[in-house]
């Protein structure tokens, strides 16, 4: 006998060795939202142009005595002015799943839903990516390479900041080992100064990846933290609201040539999905515009310390 049609043998081309379970197990990810501390400095879209230029100014000029002899006027003051700029780039994401997958997909499984989900998704990670790239870079730098985190560099961080003048709210980015780090450092630390962890609540003002509170200091904790000294080291960041700023740039309407588009309204991702009949593959592709950079270097300072 031969050519038989079974199970393990021609007909493993027919039938599928396998039955998926209905459940899709999503592996653990990363998805660390740093946009409710950076400065959203425009949209773009329907500007005109990609580029954004954003006036600086200095108002810190004290009065000073006037002429004593009431006739003479006072010189005028001169105003410390500049500009940075921030030009917005396309970033794009692409998942494709064939006809064969969504045609067999059971209640819950990977279909071309799911894969939408991951767009929108995409987009946090791709800003969170360039926010702590941006962090990264501030000249003000503590922390000793290759050693573990401890209470002492915040405290270094914070205490450079407060030289640099920055009163306001201060938020620090850690690599995960960063803030274990910090945490370990902590439990020999006594006094008022407590750790505070993250509810619900504050978890809703912001955002996802807030870890928790210290000496009014809000602490995120993300994987996309940039490595320093050939990955030896994680370049964490403290600083100000204001030290990092970001510009998008939002479609105003359907773009033109799309077979279906979906812009869900106030957001910079544009989504569309595409078809190839043949061999029966349908698309979903992401679109965003951004721009993330230093709006003030100084009111931000890195962490270096071990991985």
């Amino acid at each position: 006998m031969a050519n038989e049609v079974t199970y393990t043998g021609a007909g493993g081309n027919l039938r599928a060795a396998e039955i998926l379970n209905a459940i899709v197990w999503e592996n653990l990810r990363d998805l660390t939202d740093l946009r409710s501390i950076c400065v959203n400095l425009g949209d773009l879209g329907g500007s005109g142009s990609s580029k954004l230029e954003t006036p600086t100014v200095t108002l810190n000029n004290a009065m000073a005595a006037a002429n004593v002899d009431e006739t003479t006027a006072a010189a005028n003051t001169a105003l410390s002015s500049g500009a940075f700029s921030m030009t917005i780039a396309a970033q794009i994401i692409s998942y494709e799943i064939s006809d064969l997958m969504q045609i067999t997909k059971g209640p819950g499984g990977l279909g071309i839903e799911m894969l939408a989900g991951a767009v929108a998704d995409s987009y946090i990670l791709r800003f969170t990516d360039m926010a702590c790239e941006s962090g990264a870079a501030f000249a003000n730098s503590v922390g000793t390479t290759t050693v573990d985190l401890t209470v002492d560099d915040i405290y270094s961080a914070q205490f450079t900041l407060t030289q640099e003048l920055v009163s306001n709210e201060k938020s620090c980015v850690l690599y995960p080992t960063q803030l274990t780090d910090f945490q370990d450092s902590l439990r020999s630390e006594g006094g008022a100064v407590q750790w505070v962890a993250s509810t619900a609540e504050m978890l809703q003002s912001k955002g996802v990846g807030f870890v928790g509170r210290w000496n009014g200091i809000d602490f995120y904790s993300s994987d996309s933290v940039n490595t320093a000294a050939v990955g030896a080291d994680s370049a964490g960041f403290m600083m100000g609201y204001g030290a990092l700023g970001y510009a998008e740039g939002s479609p105003r309407a359907a773009l033109s040539g799309a077979v279906q588009a979906a812009v869900p309204a106030g957001s910079p991702v544009y989504a569309e999905f595409s078809r190839t009949a043949n061999p029966g593959l349908s698309a979903i592709v992401g679109h965003a515009y951004l721009a993330v950079g230093i709006s003030e270097d100084n009111r931000g300072c890195s962490i270096i310390t071990d991985r």
